[in-house]
């Protein structure tokens, strides 16, 4: 099959792209100028430079594609980027993709969005029919591309699927939670916020692959949205405990209060924004949220209906990330 895989240069798009070329598929990337494909495999790939805002370029990247695979996005807060740019990129591209899959009869559009949609309920363990309340931007950008996709699937008939990946974690990852996490614990800067006995559900990047690829043209996923995550959630603090083993750190004892924690991210942010730092801040209300609330997920659906299985422990996953990050002297 020919597939399309837009954010194929970044961090999940690349290990999706890495499995697919050995599965034997012509796969095609569409990348920007300022793309950088080091990631990409040297032979079985077509990198193709291309706008995906612009609707007619879009319309002749997606001549003979069977099947596209959209992850391209302005990933977390995107303090890089002002509110019109982030809604014009992450909604913008989805539903130029979708009028031209619609006219070119793709037969399957896979989305790849996120559990931001929900919010930061503290509910558990959610599952796909958990009520939409996003917060942040990105996840107001996913919410809103879901309701385009699941538009088109109604309207047009145009065969979808939906996927929504916990926090993933893994090689390749170079500013994640868990890496910005890593950093932190190593330089000795990491503070607790809250008890630390609040869950974290995470999915290392090997079962995520797992999971796109089992819904890879498969009768039964068209139409459907599902939740990818790890086996089971985990307690911040066994979290960091396991991270800290890893790096031969210890991790200061002392708790930071929730709310102080979050008054310094407001503050921070206001700061941030009246002075024009573009840069993200130490500390902001989004970061507390996922460090300081409980979410669990309920994977259920993609076991029974796709044979989802996770298997990596946060253990062997942690530690093959830990590798990585040396080797790639990131620490």
């Amino acid at each position: 099959m020919k597939v399309l895989v837009t954010g194929g240069t970044g961090f999940i798009g690349s290990h999706l792209v890495d499995r697919l070329v050995e599965a034997n598929h012509n796969v095609l990337v569409p990348v920007r100028k300022e793309s950088n494909i080091k990631w990409l495999p040297s032979r079985g790939v077509d990198v193709k430079e291309v706008d995906l805002l612009d609707l007619e370029a879009v319309k002749g990247l997606l001549k003979g594609i069977d099947v596209v695979f959209h992850l391209a996005s302005i990933r977390g807060m995107g303090w890089s980027f002002e509110n019109k740019e982030v809604h014009r990129v992450n909604v913008g591209i989805t539903e130029n993709l979708l009028k031209v899959s619609s006219t070119k009869k793709v037969k399957h559009y896979i989305y790849v969005s996120s559990v931001s949609v929900y919010g930061h309920s503290d509910s558990g363990p959610i599952d796909e029919n958990y009520p939409y309340s996003p917060v942040t931007r990105y996840g107001k950008t996913k919410y809103e591309s879901e309701m385009l996709v699941e538009g088109f699937y109604r309207e047009d008939r145009l065969p979808i699927t939906i996927i929504r990946p916990v926090i993933t974690y893994g090689p390749r990852d170079t500013w994640g939670m868990i890496v910005k996490l890593i950093r932190l614990i190593n330089s000795g800067k990491y503070l607790t916020v809250g008890s630390g006995e609040n869950r974290v559900h995470l999915v290392y990047i090997d079962d995520l692959i797992d999971g796109l690829i089992s819904v890879l043209k498969n009768p039964i996923a068209i139409g459907k949205t599902y939740i990818l995550a790890g086996e089971i959630p985990i307690t911040i603090n066994k979290l960091v405990g396991i991270i800290a083993s890893l790096l031969n750190r210890n991790v200061p004892s002392l708790h930071i209060p929730i709310w102080l924690a979050g008054l310094t991210g407001l503050i921070l942010e206001r700061l941030y924004r009246a002075i024009s730092i573009r840069k993200e801040p130490f500390i902001t209300r989004d970061k507390v949220n996922i460090m300081t609330r409980d979410r669990s997920f309920n994977i259920g659906k993609a076991m029974r209906e796709l044979g989802y299985t996770p298997g990596v422990s946060y253990e062997e996953g942690l530690k093959k990330t830990v590798d990585w990050i040396r080797c790639e002297r990131l620490i």
